[in-house]
């Protein structure tokens, strides 16, 4: 049975403009527009290469508020633990993925739902807090971006989280110090929607108040 995944027109998702790279939740109403306008298409070539249609995908961030640090992790190398090979051994700090018919349909927000059961999947925690989401990503610069549209969301808990699934070599919490040493290392790969989102969630966590 072929995969449905929850998608947009793009010209119902971008009414009122379009932007490249991050911007923050307040300044446009995207949800909104996904909600009133969202269809499932099954997910293949044909849809990947199919501009005129935007796939959304759910990208949490989760930070710890006590320590101000931020859980990050390096993707497996292993084409086997992969359905999407193109993001293979890259630096991340978003948990997500496409939105799925089978699981998220019959959910009133198939976003935050889709949210909750990603966190569920690819990693573990003592308990799944909700997300708040918090900006949107739109990169046009190359073949993969022009197809996808992130929601980015923040996720804040107080407990240990660890790697829960065989995308992820490794995982754990590091701080903004921490992490900018690995951004700023040329050789590490580091995934273009975690370098677009960095500044805002660096400049949310540094006003945390220890």
């Amino acid at each position: 049975m072929s995969r449905q995944i929850l998608v947009i027109k793009r010209d119902n998702l971008f009414k009122e403009k379009v932007f490249d790279g991050f911007i923050e939740e307040q300044q446009q109403d995207f949800i909104k527009n996904i909600l009133e306008k969202y269809e499932y298409q099954e997910r293949n070539d044909e849809l990947e290469r199919n501009s005129s249609f935007q796939q959304i995908i759910p990208y949490v961030w989760i930070v710890n508020p006590e320590t101000k640090k931020i859980f990050a992790y390096r993707r497996a190398i292993g084409k086997q633990n992969y359905s999407e090979t193109r993001l293979m051994n890259k630096w991340s700090c978003g948990v997500g993925g496409h939105i799925d018919k089978d699981t998220e349909e019959k959910s009133t927000d198939p976003i935050i739902a889709a949210m909750m059961r990603e966190m569920k999947e690819e990693v573990l925690m003592e308990n799944y807090p909700l997300p708040k989401i918090v900006g949107y990503i739109n990169d046009d610069s190359d073949e993969v971006g022009k197809v996808h549209f992130g929601v980015v969301a923040l996720a804040e808990t107080k407990h240990n989280v660890e790697k829960g699934d065989s995308e992820m070599a490794h995982g754990q919490f590091y701080s903004i110090n921490e992490l900018e040493e690995i951004f700023s290392n040329s050789e590490n790969k580091i995934e273009s929607w975690t370098k677009a989102s960095w500044p805002y969630i660096k400049n949310y966590v540094s006003r945390l108040e220890l």
